[in-house]
């Protein structure tokens, strides 16, 4: 609007009087002037016109939450060295391997805006055939959905239905459907966690609370050590988690990189007084926040022949994580027979493991798992392979 005005007085002065005398100019200069004039007016307008586009698109953004999506296709095949008389099946099947060889296939939606602002809602989406040679074992859901606002009373606060892995996640550990309200909060190299939930149940049993508290110690930017307590019935009158966990992780000096991680757990609870371990030494560090079947930091899907690499050993007597070690089912490889390769990966066993992690194309994760599996109390063997991709788009 000012160079509007600006305009507007120059072309008056060309017929403002000079010291009473009527300043004089060619007609052909003064209608090239007036042509300039009006061609800086038009620019004035159309700079007018993207701003006030550009002011009502914000309103609108903000207005109504953008919604980013995020898919991760995954394609599994297990194959596991026992057979249908060889035993090392679930304790509460048959106790028969009847699938050496299967494959699991997955999809994964994830969903996150900003709600106003100071929240952040997420969610996820999944869909999942744990085993195709089973025509019933699928299924559609969401399995998260939750709210987070990260500067709420000091801290952070989640509410909804989320994961939760507290420590590495070997003892106890849900990749949804725990539903409750967590709050986080820091101060300087110490971090706190409390959580109250409500679980998903078990052997057809309604859901169970679980709570815990959490902290962690972070001495160097490549160094942990924390501990947690968690409490859960395994149902209504079985208190079978009363959970006490110390773990850590640090890189080793002068190793190129290398890491180690541990975690112990003791269980308290009565009849299922166990204590257990495992141990990993690992490709770099920032793999260390999970244990070894869970290693979402182990590369960069997205830079191509980016590897890693672990090797654990985990011992895990029955008990140590509840009813028939439930807590511990992250170690599950995903593909399983009704009865077969489920349980033996974590329920009463000592287990090396060997993954190897690598990106053999952009956006496409390739991984490769081999557990030597034994009985704590038992004869059986069981020797198996995981291969997975994964896309992420």
């Amino acid at each position: 609007m000012k160079k509007k005005l600006l305009a507007a007085a120059v072309a008056a002065a060309l017929t403002l009087s000079l010291g009473g005398t009527v300043f004089a100019a060619e007609d052909k200069d003064i209608a090239m002037l007036k042509a300039e004039i009006d061609k800086l007016n038009a620019k004035v307008t159309q700079l007018e016109a993207k701003q006030t586009a550009t002011a009502a698109k914000a309103n609108s953004a903000d207005a109504k939450a953008k919604i980013n999506f995020f898919f991760d296709n995954r394609i599994e095949y297990t194959r596991s060295s026992l057979g249908p008389n060889d035993g090392g099946g679930w304790a509460g099947g048959n106790g028969k391997i009847d699938q050496k060889g299967q494959f699991m296939e997955r999809i994964r939606m994830y969903m996150n805006a900003k709600v106003g602002d100071q929240w952040q809602w997420d969610s996820r989406f999944v869909q999942a055939k744990f085993n195709i040679n089973n025509p019933a074992d699928s299924s559609a859901r969401f399995d998260r959905f939750w709210v987070t606002n990260n500067d709420l009373l000091g801290g952070k606060v989640e509410m909804g239905k989320m994961m939760l892995y507290p420590g590495k996640g070997s003892f106890y550990g849900n990749t949804g459907d725990t539903e409750g309200l967590f709050y986080t909060t820091k101060f300087d190299k110490l971090s706190m966690r409390i959580g109250n939930a409500r679980n998903s149940g078990i052997a057809g049993q309604p859901g169970t609370d679980v709570s815990f508290v959490e902290a962690t110690y972070r001495p160097t930017k490549k160094s942990d050590i924390g501990a947690y307590i968690l409490k859960q019935d395994a149902m209504s009158g079985v208190k079978d988690m009363d959970l006490q966990v110390i773990n850590g992780a640090m890189e080793i000096p002068n190793s190129n990189g290398l890491a180690l991680s541990f975690e112990y757990a003791k269980n308290k609870a009565e009849g299922y007084q166990k204590s257990g371990y495992f141990v990993a030494i690992q490709s770099k560090y920032a793999a260390t926040n999970y244990m070894p079947a869970l290693y979402t930091s182990m590369v960069n899907p997205f830079k191509v022949k980016d590897h890693g690499w672990a090797l654990s050993y985990r011992h895990m007597p029955r008990g140590v994580a509840g009813f028939m070690n439930r807590g511990g089912f992250s170690w599950v490889p995903l593909t399983t027979d009704d009865d077969g390769t489920w349980q033996n990966s974590f329920d009463d066993i000592n287990a090396w493991r060997v993954d190897y992690v690598y990106v053999p194309w952009k956006n496409v994760q390739w991984t490769l798992s081999y557990d030597h599996i034994k009985p704590i109390n038992g004869n059986w063997t069981n020797n198996s392979i995981q291969s997975t991709f994964n896309f992420f788009f």
